[in-house]
């Protein structure tokens, strides 16, 4: 049958349905590594700068101490000012201080080793010099042998000061003249029996602080001791007892003070502070000994003695501690308070400022209060208190044994146009125990109303039934404070003390705010190990920091919490999560959760559990946390964000021996990228897969495109020529005739005919068309191929002009744009 143009079957376009053979590929696999990072390490190197020290900045050296080393060893006499630090000097030696001269000794002190061939050393402050010492020590060794012990102290005509812990420990005298002395926070004391019982010297005779006398002296002390006065039951003079004494116009003043004198009869153990002369003492709060009292008053002898002829005394002052309360009992601040005698109705009066009604300036200094204004000595602080100095007792000549005593006051108290009265009493001499010498009294208005502090306070209702708790394991509770003043609490502290016992806090928390009106409610943590009922006793403002008022405001502090104590019941971790062999990331937070339960499976509340991440057996990170409501348990540990990739373990223990733990493994292990992941049923990473995915997928467009520009099925024959061109060519590349659209050249009558019709309508000869039906696809295919090869042999036979090997024929092929092999 004649066929139109084009009538070759093209291979592309035919399934390859029955062609199973596979081509094979040269192919390279790209795979995605970790290339391993170098770590630079870089050291900082911090380099100093030189200090320069300058002379004179090392006080204990040369420029401000002649004395370079520990050790004097020779007399020092000091005419210019010495200042030395840190060090305890050894003196083989006597030192003098002379006029212009000054020693200041700081955090160290004078050491004098004295032996029997040396028994004159001494420490001589002569006029115009000054001895000083701050936080520092003068005292003999015990230590040599054949010791001394005894030492002269002895100050005419200077000055003389002892502060911040200073000490003058040696048996021995301490004389002084137109001297002034200054004693604060310091103590004049002696060896004692233990100290030199080793030594060999008369123990008696040694183990006792200084004999002191002063004449013409100013001494003034301050919180301040001394203790251990001399006493000798076998060298004492008989009827000498007087170990301390004031001469030729001395003024002895000593606020909060302890004397060692005492009302003992007994001859060399009694002890008196003698007055002679003009000399007076002014004595603010001052204790004695009373270790040594008699059984029987009568056989008391008085410890403040002024010796017959003496026109001086011994003048004992007391410290009211007065509060002032409005009609609430709340305190008021800026309230004036006046006292005078009763019944005499005279204002109190101060004997060492000359009888004046305002203290002295040293008084005044020592309250560091003013004597008239809002500082003023006698007006309430923001507590509502003062406390002021008041004049009780005389010893003179004329009342030994006794004190002319007058301890009975009246308190007239003014804030504005309001006022009160209240009243105050001393217990008279000889009763000079510090609660004598401190009496503390508060005065209320009666119609005014201020209360403009803070009022803390708890109530007993916050804490109705027994709270049950476990034997030795921390739990928590709350502590709910009010504040029903009128001013902010700041800074208060809440604590809860076991069974009222204040030595034993069972928890705490300081550093509180509360606004006036307000409240909040404190949690507090703590661990009670006695079983049974057991009872919190919860204070607000446990040491009384905060200025409430009176005591109706400082009762309401108080509430009680009931504990029902039961022992830990035997029973057992379980560990919830996470899952065992859970793979989790470096640097993730990772919560533990389990429950705590008895044998019973019952949850166990309020037991203490400690997590821990552990890889090769070293803790990494660990977290404790407490079983709640069911035994439930939840905290968290942290895998460092360097965390070596492995299996780690995750324990969790109890701190209660009878519950048992529990323990599970975990990986850690970096996360994996979406193309590094595995395909589901596959198991080839994503980007695997997906290259060979894309290979193919290009494989495929790649063949289909080739065949569809180079493929036979896409060539044709030119109907004008007979050479075969690409089907979609407009033109013949050979003869170069033009084709027209959709247009075919009939076989038979080579007329043009569109390309669609069945049969030619200028001969009528019918067409070829449709697909092939092939039985054999390969073999016609072979066929095909072996036909189209003919048409390029005669082809290239025509070109050469001669006839053509197949060898020759296939190397001139090759060459040409049309070549295709059967298997492409």
């Amino acid at each position: 049958m004649p066929r139109r143009m084009p009538a070759l079957l093209g291979l592309a376009g035919i399934p390859n349905a029955g062609d199973q053979r596979g081509r094979t590929m040269s192919q390279r696999t790209f795979r995605s590594r970790e290339v391993a990072g170098f770590l630079i390490a870089s050291l900082l190197v911090l380099s100093g700068a030189f200090v320069l020290l300058t002379a004179g900045s090392q006080p204990a050296r040369a420029a401000t101490c002649d004395q370079g080393g520990g050790l004097i060893t020779s007399d020092w006499t000091i005419n210019t000012a010495q200042v030395c630090t840190g060090i305890v000097y050894t003196v083989d030696g006597t030192i003098t201080v002379n006029s212009g001269g000054s020693l200041t000794l700081i955090n160290g002190g004078l050491s004098f080793a004295k032996d029997a061939s040396h028994t004159g050393y001494a420490l001589t402050v002569n006029a115009g010099g000054s001895l000083t010492l701050q936080n520092s020590i003068v005292t003999t060794q015990t230590t040599a042998i054949a010791p001394y012990l005894k030492l002269a102290l002895t100050v005419t005509g200077a000055s003389f000061a002892m502060t911040g812990g200073s000490v003058l420990k040696f048996p021995g005298w301490f004389n002084a003249t137109g001297a002034t002395i200054t004693m604060t926070n310091s103590v004049i004391t002696g060896f004692t029996s233990g100290d030199i019982l080793s030594t060999g010297v008369n123990v008696d005779d040694n183990d006792d602080s200084p004999l002191i006398s002063w004449a013409s002296t100013t001494a003034t002390l301050y919180g301040s001791a001394i203790e251990r006065i001399f006493e000798n039951t076998t060298t004492m003079p008989t009827g000498v007892d007087h170990n301390i004494t004031l001469s030729t116009g001395s003024t002895f003043t000593a606020y909060d003070t302890y004397i060692g004198v005492d009302y003992s009869n007994v001859v060399g153990l009694h002890n008196e502070l003698q007055i002679e002369d003009t000399s007076n003492a002014y004595l603010y709060n001052v204790t004695i000994d009373r270790t040594q009292d008699p059984v029987s008053e009568t056989n008391w002898q008085p410890a403040y003695v002024p010796v017959a002829g003496s026109s001086g005394g011994v003048y004992l002052l007391r410290w009211l501690h007065a509060t002032i309360v409005d009609s609430t009992g709340f305190p008021v601040t800026g309230a004036a308070i006046w006292s005078t005698l009763s019944p005499a109705a005279t204002t109190a009066q101060y004997p060492d400022n000359g009888m004046s009604t305002v203290p002295s300036a040293a008084t005044l200094t020592y309250l560091n209060k003013a004597a008239t204004g809002t500082n003023a000595y006698n007006v309430t602080d923001a507590s509502g208190s003062a406390i002021i100095p008041l004049y009780t007792d005389l010893i003179t000549t004329a009342s030994l044994p006794n004190a002319f005593s007058f301890g009975n006051y009246q308190l007239a108290v003014s804030f504005g146009t309001y006022s009160t009265q209240g009243g105050v009493f001393f217990n008279p001499y000889p009763a000079v125990g510090t609660s004598d010498n401190n009496v503390y009294r508060t005065v209320g208005f009666s119609t005014l109303q201020i209360r403009t502090g803070p009022d803390l306070a708890l109530r007993q209702t916050d804490y109705p039934g027994a709270q049950g708790v476990i034997a030795g394991q921390p739990f928590t509770f709350g502590v709910k404070v009010y504040n029903q003043g009128q001013t902010q609490a700041t800074g208060f502290d809440v604590g809860a003390f076991l069974n009222g016992d204040r030595s034993s806090l069972v928890a705490g928390k300081s550093g509180l705010t509360l606004a006036a009106g307000a409240s909040v409610n404190v949690s507090l943590t703590g661990t009670v190990t006695p079983l049974g009922t057991q009872v919190l006793e919860l204070i607000v403002d446990p040491n009384n920091t905060i200025p409430e008022g009176g005591m109706a405001q400082e009762s309401n502090n108080f509430a009680n919490l009931t504990l029902s104590v039961e022992p830990v019941p035997a029973g057992n971790v379980a560990i919830i999560g996470p899952d065992p062999g859970a793979v989790i990331a470096p640097g993730t937070a990772l919560s533990v959760s389990g429950v705590v339960r008895g044998n019973d499976l019952t949850g166990i509340l309020g037991v203490t559990v400690t997590i821990e991440l552990t890889y090769n057996g070293n803790v990494i990170d660990s977290n404790t946390t407490r079983s709640v409501a069911n035994g439930y348990f939840v905290g968290t540990v942290n895998i460092p964000a360097d965390a070596t990739q492995g299996t780690y373990t995750i324990s969790v223990t109890s701190t209660a021996s009878v519950i048992q733990g529990d323990s599970r493994t975990i990986t850690v292990a970096k996360p994996l990228s979406f193309f590094d992941s595995p395909v589901p049923f596959i198991g080839l990473a994503w980007w695997m897969f997906l290259i060979i995915l894309a290979v193919i997928i290009a494989a495929f467009v790649g063949v289909t495109l080739y065949f569809k520009v180079y493929g036979l099925g896409k060539m044709v024959e030119c109907g004008e020529c007979g050479s075969f061109i690409p089907e979609d060519a407009t033109r013949c590349p050979k003869c170069g005739v033009e084709f027209e659209k959709d247009m075919a050249k009939c076989s038979n009558c080579q007329a043009w005919v569109p390309a669609d019709v069945k049969e030619c309508p200028e001969c009528g000869v019918e067409f070829a068309t449709g697909q092939l039906d092939m039985t054999d696809y390969q073999q016609k295919m072979r066929l095909q191929y072996d036909e189209v090869v003919v048409k390029f042999k005669q082809e290239a036979q025509r070109q050469l002009g001669r006839q053509l090997s197949e060898g020759e024929f296939q190397d001139w092929w090759r060459k040409q744009p049309t070549f295709v092999t059967f298997e492409d």
